[in-house]
């Protein structure tokens, strides 16, 4: 399993400070958000009594198991009931298990110690506390949350030799659809303690257990020569997909000391999707109701959507709740029948694998009986209006722009010059979408000229329900012709001569789907996929390469796409500028 599952537990901390940040003052002022994100910290520590007094050791790691240098960190002595404790004068233990004299008392009563570069700390007090335990703080800075440790004071009548405990390699994700996961714990001794106090130990036959974030004990080994435990851990015994904590606990001897060491990490599980039961007929106009079981190898899975899709277009999504969801698939069905419908299962946590994909035949029930009456009634009422015409002589009309023949729809934004206009200075025309020649109503038009206050509109113009226009201004050769409207993207170019104008404007969700196309194609494999790259193949792609950012942009995308909200010119632009970058490592934290 790649390093890359490391920073899950950072993502998800990422994810929950942009949920939380965002404030509608900032929202409604327009303000730029500021969000800082901050990592997870955690205190490994032993702490024993020795004739002359005791020592604590132990490091100050992240949830990536990387050190904390320069840590600043609070040592206090608390007695059995919580009560603080006087402590005596101490001294700060050097790497190599000597000692420097350093005072290190502060006015509070307590201590203040810094981590070395290799995020390690140890500190000999010169006096006996009996019976109590000592609390470490690290008030935590701007890239790691602050973390606090409990640590009794083991009594021995002589000293023992530090041990240190590693996760090797680091276990940062664990599958829950395998029967075991394979954890190997080394354990090592400070040499220049074991030399100082006779012989070298012996690492062999020493007892290593493991425990979960519970402190249920898991499994227990014995070290071998190399002083590694190798455990076989049955994932049966561990909590179910989420996040969790795996701690290797070395209890001690007469001649070393207590070892532990904590290590997070990502227990995930598949997904798969069955019918909960039959899918009744129903009129796909109005939404065929597909009932969903979401299970996991540990039961029902909460969290996440279930979306319906019909040849790749979406046309149905529910939440997931207790593992179950209610799909209402709605569509165009033209005759009774059955209908492919697929459905696929997108997660809202890490910790959720997507499985397969479910095909199912929808049953679609054809059109009522009054429906097919109104039909009828609509087809006699337009014959009888082509006779009609027929019957009487033809009228002539005015021409006007929208009575011309149209154009065939471009299929992207730009303006076309129709012809020229007599007598007029001015530009009229129809603007409409570049896809289907539907035309846009409210739709605005600005005439701008370059100025020092940065407004320079020199004309502005809105279309009527027919998607026509008319504006009048002096023709410049450094204008410019801005187009905007509520559900298309904006479009500007040079102001042409007055003339008549055919403006075509791309749909916002039609234009954040171009921008991951173009990207994709930039990119070229994986994400570039036959015949056309999509939200859905790019987001999967990321996925199985494990580039968290770009998964996270390409269903960010899906949704604006394909979701049921509308897409305004804040979301277009976010999401522009969340365009993961070329050249640059998804894989950077």
């Amino acid at each position: 399993m790649s390093a890359v599952r490391r920073w899950w537990p950072g993502v998800l901390l990422a994810t929950t400070a942009l949920a939380a940040a965002p404030s509608a003052h900032a929202q409604a002022q327009g303000a730029p958000l500021r969000i800082h994100v901050r990592g997870s910290a955690q205190i490994d520590a032993v702490a024993w009594t020795e004739p002359e007094g005791f020592v604590v050791r132990g490091s100050v790691v992240d949830d990536a198991r990387s050190a904390i240098a320069e840590a600043p960190l609070t040592i206090e002595a608390i007695s059995s009931g919580g009560a603080p404790v006087g402590l005596p004068p101490a001294e700060r233990c050097a790497a190599g298990g000597g000692a420097r004299p350093r005072e290190l008392r502060a006015a509070h009563g307590g201590y203040v110690i810094a981590t070395d570069e290799r995020g390690a700390f140890c500190l000999r007090g010169r006096a006996q506390l009996e019976g109590a335990s000592l609390r470490i703080r690290f008030a935590g800075g701007k890239l790691h949350e602050p973390a606090e440790a409990k640590i009794p004071i083991e009594a021995h009548a002589a000293p023992r030799t530090p041990v240190i405990l590693r996760f090797d390699p680091p276990v940062d994700a664990i599958d829950l659809d395998r029967p075991t996961a394979n954890v190997t714990v080394s354990l090592r001794i400070e040499r220049s303690g074991a030399l100082a106090r006779g012989a070298p130990l012996e690492r062999e036959r020493l007892t290593v257990a493991l425990e979960d974030e519970r402190g249920a004990k898991l499994a227990e080994a014995p070290t071998g020569g190399d002083g590694r435990a190798r455990f076989e851990l049955a994932t049966e015994g561990l909590g179910g997909a989420g996040l969790g904590v795996l701690r290797a606990r070395f209890e001690g001897t007469d001649a070393l000391a207590r070892a532990t060491v904590s290590q997070g990490v990502v227990r995930y599980a598949q997904v798969t999707l069955a019918l909960s039961r039959p899918v009744e007929p129903a009129r796909a106009e109005d939404g065929v109701p597909i009932d969903v079981d979401v299970l996991s190898s540990r039961g029902p899975v909460e969290g996440g959507v279930v979306e319906a899709l019909r040849a790749g277009e979406p046309v149905g999504a529910a939440d997931v709740t207790a593992g179950k969801a209610r799909v209402i698939a709605a569509f165009t069905a033209e005759r009774e029948g059955t209908v492919p419908i697929t459905l696929r299962y997108v997660p809202a946590a890490p910790w959720w694998i997507p499985g397969a994909e479910l095909a199912i035949d929808v049953p679609v029930a054809g059109p009522g009986v009054w429906r097919q009456i109104a039909l009828g009634a609509v087809v006699l009422a337009i014959a009888g209006w082509v006779l009609g015409g027929w019957r009487r002589a033809p009228k002539r009309a005015e021409p006007r722009a929208s009575d011309e023949k149209p154009a065939a729809p471009p299929g992207r934004a730009g303006v076309r010059i129709m012809g020229p206009l007599e007598d007029a200075t001015g530009w009229r025309g129809v603007v409409s979408d570049a896809h289907d020649g539907t035309p846009i109503a409210q739709a605005e038009l600005t005439i701008v000229v370059p100025a020092f206050d940065n407004s320079g509109v020199v004309a502005r113009a809105v279309t009527d329900d027919g998607g026509e226009f008319s504006i009048e201004a002096p023709h410049r050769s450094d204008a410019k012709l801005v187009v905007r409207a509520a559900t298309h993207s904006s479009y500007e170019q040079a102001l042409p001569p007055p003339s008549k104008l055919g403006i075509a404007l791309v749909t916002r969700r039609r234009a954040v789907l171009d921008r991951l196309v173009r990207w994709a194609r930039r990119q070229g494999a994986p994400f570039e996929g036959p015949p056309e790259p999509t939200p859905g193949h790019v987001r999967r792609a990321a996925s199985r390469a494990q580039q968290h950012e770009v998964e996270r942009w390409a269903t960010r995308i899906e949704h604006a796409a394909f979701g049921p909200d509308p897409v305004d010119e804040r979301v277009e632009q976010e999401l522009g500028a969340s365009e993961p970058r070329p050249g640059v490592s998804q894989l950077a934290p």
